[in-house]
């Protein structure tokens, strides 16, 4: 094996087993050297700038580093790929053929990828580094999520997350969504999976919908209170008046020692002067009514 060769492995083995043309180009890999090293299976051609290398593994993220090497200059990872790479919820196991997204103007690009295009501006503001691949960053992946017919789940999914990782800014992202959309079904899903958007969980979106529904002013979610001595309590939502709504998932407050503190938790906001209410997952999910008829009581009771 030439040395030659080794310098062209050593730089795919930091690359997911990938590279680009442009990097063999620099290396002095020319075209006939490349075409030998095709010929005995040392090198394998990926897409119209990007190569694998003989013998590494078939992953998503050596697909999804060709694919950005093949747009690099005209777009970036997108959609599914790029929430994958962001380690959003319900993207773990999505389909390994890369997703781009391409400047309008490039849309006559050959690449066996995933395409779609967009004619808004695609900045550095709009993109990140994971993995050593470029893709959009969270915000401009949901403002775009449309384009690659995210389901009313993946939209969800993708927005609670990403505020859930401080990924994105809610307001900010609200922001983005109303400036981009365009009339069509498409737009009006991602519309209204902010209407519900703000905790952190997709039990806390259904508590939303829920208060939302039931014609309640929203509460504040997921607000840090700070009482004497240091001690401090993040509230899973708080509603005027010192009402605080506790949601108890199915991973959580099942130890003994979760519910003591639990419990401890609990007391001290009580004496802090707050109001605190506790509802279950199966409560938020299986009977809402009974949630609303309950919140209606404490709303009134706290005002």
């Amino acid at each position: 094996m030439s040395s030659l060769f080794k310098d062209v492995a050593w730089l795919a083995g930091r690359q997911h087993g990938a590279v680009a043309s442009i990097q063999l180009d620099r290396l002095g890999v020319g075209k006939s050297l490349r075409y030998r090293w095709i010929q005995s299976g040392l090198l394998h051609r990926a897409g119209p700038r990007s190569y694998y290398v003989g013998g590494s593994t078939d992953t998503w993220q050596r697909q999804a580093w060709a694919a950005a090497a093949d747009v690099a200059g005209r777009g970036f990872v997108a959609g599914r790929t790029a929430a994958r790479l962001h380690r959003l919820d319900g993207f773990a196991s999505v389909p390994d053929i890369p997703e781009v997204l391409v400047r309008r103007e490039h849309r006559s690009c050959h690449v066996p990828w995933v395409v779609h295009t967009t004619s808004r501006a695609l900045g550095p503001r709009d993109t990140v580094t994971i993995q050593g691949i470029r893709c959009l960053s969270a915000e401009r992946l949901i403002v775009e999520s449309p384009l690659f017919g995210f389901t009313v789940a993946e939209t969800e999914n993708a927005i609670d997350s990403a505020v859930r990782s401080r990924r994105v800014s809610e307001d900010r992202l609200r922001a983005a969504v109303i400036e981009s959309l365009r009339p069509g079904v498409a737009g009006e899903q991602l519309r209204e999976a902010l209407v519900d958007a703000g905790g952190e969980s997709r039990l806390e979106r259904w508590f939303l919908a829920i208060v939302r529904r039931g014609g309640l002013a929203r509460p504040e979610m997921r607000v840090v209170v700070r009482a004497e001595r240091g001690w401090a309590a993040r509230l899973d939502a708080l509603f005027p008046g010192g009402l605080v709504i506790e949601l108890e998932g199915h991973a959580t407050h099942s130890l003994r020692r979760q519910r003591q503190h639990d419990e401890e938790r609990r007391t001290k906001l009580v004496l802090a002067g707050y109001r605190v209410i506790t509802f279950t997952y199966n409560d938020v999910r299986d009977r809402p009514d009974w949630v609303l008829a309950r919140l209606r009581e404490a709303v009134a009771l706290a005002s």
